[in-house]
């Protein structure tokens, strides 16, 4: 899916809503939440987000004791997902493709990542042979530890989060700072490609989604 960098929703630029959707992942959030995180008033808050609603990227929820709340749709999912970067020729794309997965074997050989690649999944326009030019591409990757034993997966992810203390790194929230080890394999990754959108085996816009493996710990294929 391709979003226009200079477009906006309610008064917002689109790129700030996708990033603040991506943020929210699948968590329930309120008007309060949106206001802070987005630096806008609580009155253009409401506005966005009836702006959401009515494009069906969000849903509202409502708790007798918590009050109303919204969260992300499947719609609102691949919007978060979306990417500004230009529409990709096939070869190209193809080309981005044999890079990630080399970054993937990269990863898996590397005694230095906490986490291996288990599987890659790759869906989306990239498995319609019909368009000439391909948005992004859409991957979903599967991690799983590199350490078995969990006395020393504790030891070791503390280390890891102390090191990117003292290299400088902040964390926005205490579960940021926890899953630091995770997200630092999927950073290295996407490599920064904006002709990558990147996912994990767990997101939901896969129930829905035509998907083929290009990469399993236990072999390859080689349909990149």
């Amino acid at each position: 899916m391709y979003v226009d960098p200079k477009g906006q929703i309610a008064g917002v630029h689109t790129l700030i809503v996708r990033d603040f959707l991506r943020r929210s992942g699948d968590f329930h959030w309120d008007i309060k939440y949106a206001s802070q995180l987005l630096g806008l008033s609580e009155v253009r808050a409401k506005r966005l987000v009836s702006e959401l609603l009515k494009l069906g990227y969000i849903e509202a929820h409502t708790n007798m004791r918590k009050g109303k709340s919204y969260s992300r749709t499947l719609a609102g999912s691949t919007f978060s997902e979306a990417s500004a970067a230009r529409p990709l020729k096939r070869e190209t794309a193809r080309q981005k493709l044999e890079g990630f997965l080399q970054r993937v074997r990269e990863v898996n050989e590397s005694e230095y990542f906490l986490y291996k690649v288990k599987r890659v999944l790759v869906f989306g326009s990239y498995l319609q042979d019909d368009r000439g030019k391909i948005n992004d591409i859409d991957v979903a990757v599967e991690l799983v530890h590199r350490e078995c034993n969990p006395e020393k997966r504790q030891v070791a992810n503390k280390q890891r989060i102390d090191e990117a203390f003292k290299a400088g790194r902040q964390f926005r929230t205490i579960i940021d700072e926890m899953f630091w080890p995770y997200h630092e394999v999927l950073l290295f990754l996407k490599a920064r490609s904006r002709a990558i959108s990147l996912h994990t085996t767990d997101d939901g816009i896969l129930k829905n989604a035509q998907s083929q493996v290009v990469f399993e710990t236990n072999g390859e294929t080689s349909s990149a």
